[in-house]
């Protein structure tokens, strides 16, 4: 297999088994322990600090799914790649402030990577549509009604 198919195979577990199932296993397979983890409201330094937010948010999002609906939605070359993905589930516990609304959720996002010398992903910064979460689970009144 290639570099380039190995860091595929792994922006797909990262989002696949990680994320959605909480594989701490292949995330030490595949994560560098010095791991940066990047959103527009958070920045999360090591891999132990991201398994931390992924096991509280599969806590407060129940079934926590997030899929990759074609091979061409994963990008990547030697030392990079990107991804699109859906994610799905339902609101069980407070986020960011907001009571457990109980409601299923879905918002589409894309991750960009970097991965070291060894192969592993040591950068992942996220894009995604946290306002349209926000909206979903209550977190945002409406200021108008049109």
């Amino acid at each position: 297999m290639t570099r380039i198919e190995q860091n595929r195979v792994a922006i797909r577990q990262f989002l696949e088994d990680v994320w959605s199932k909480g594989n701490v296993e292949i995330a030490e397979r595949i994560i560098d322990p010095n791991f940066q983890f990047i959103l527009a409201f958070a920045h999360l330094d090591g891999r132990a600090a991201f398994m931390g937010l992924v096991e509280r948010n599969r806590s407060i999002f129940e079934n926590l799914t997030y899929s990759v609906e074609s091979e061409d939605d994963i990008v990547a070359d030697d030392t990079k790649g990107a991804a699109f993905w859906a994610m799905k589930s339902k609101h069980i516990g407070t986020w960011r402030n907001v009571p457990a609304s109980y409601k299923d959720v879905a918002i589409n996002g894309m991750t960009l990577f970097r991965f070291n010398e060894e192969g592993k992903i040591y950068e992942a910064k996220v894009q995604n549509d946290v306002m349209s979460l926000m909206n979903q689970i209550g977190g945002i009144k409406k200021l108008y009604d049109f």
